[in-house]
């Protein structure tokens, strides 16, 4: 299937890229793929005993006044060549190739539960800088992945998930190295988190490996989890801290008050 709906998809883009209606021709396929992407049409259209001609009316009634010519040229030979089954994934690889060409890509991000806009951001602006593309984000939630969240980029996964990092875990205590659990408020830029590795080798004396956790309801900062020792820098607990400062503080005050009098 592949190298046919290659052939077709490259062949229409060479054709909209000589008419100069790449823009047009994208948004008419995309149409034509959602529409077409129906159980029922698919049935239809690819059921031997219904002519050819039938098939063709009932894509010209729908879509012969609203495309270009070259778009209705392709379903037409489609139809003719007995490769009905491959319109819709030849319109969705034609769809990728013209995002490619004006720099766009798509990525889906598949997590436990609904992703907040700030780290939805986060994302887009990191995959932007790692492909160099304007990427758009599609959210998925599955019930079944056990916390964090994966994406599905450019045919490469990353994978963040709960299950991924506990493999990772065990991978490299078997190797002799330590987990650093690090949760914080938002994403830590990569110079906080080699700042945060450097430290934490020296201190353990071993190789750390960073297993990153984003805890919106952390009132800013972060704590480090590692080989049985817990550090807290959150904004909450250097409060907490402040407040007992300020308490002693008020403590001595008056003990050298009293001492005074």
């Amino acid at each position: 299937m592949a190298k046919i709906k290659n052939q077709y998809a490259t062949a229409l883009f060479e054709l909209s890229q000589e008419a100069n209606t790449l823009e047009e021709d994208l948004n008419y396929a995309i149409w034509i793929r959602d529409s077409l992407n129906d159980n029922y049409i698919k049935l239809f259209l690819g059921k031997p005993g219904i002519s050819k001609s039938v098939k063709i009316q009932l894509l010209q009634d729908a879509f012969a006044d609203k495309v270009s010519k070259h778009i209705m040229g392709l379903l037409h030979l489609m139809i003719h060549k007995n490769r009905e089954e491959y319109i819709v994934p030849t319109l969705a690889t034609f769809i990728e190739i013209v995002d490619m060409y004006f720099g766009r890509i798509k990525a889906r991000i598949v997590s436990a539960k609904p992703l907040s806009k700030a780290q939805i951001d986060t994302i887009n602006s990191v995959l932007n800088k790692k492909t160099n593309m304007l990427v758009e984000i599609q959210t998925e939630i599955d019930p079944d992945v056990i916390g964090g969240f994966y994406i599905l980029v450019d045919g490469k996964i990353f994978d963040n998930t709960v299950r991924t990092s506990l493999n990772n875990m065990k991978k490299n205590i078997n190797k002799g190295s330590v987990i650093a659990r690090v949760v914080s408020a938002k994403p830590l830029t990569k110079n906080q988190m080699d700042a945060i590795n450097d430290m934490l080798s020296r201190k353990v004396n071993k190789d750390v490996v960073i297993s990153a956790v984003v805890d919106p309801d952390l009132l800013g900062g972060f704590y480090i989890v590692v080989d049985g020792y817990f550090y807290d820098g959150t904004v909450r607990t250097q409060l907490k801290n402040m407040k007992k400062g300020l308490m002693r503080g008020k403590e001595v005050y008056r003990e050298e008050n009293l001492n005074g009098k």
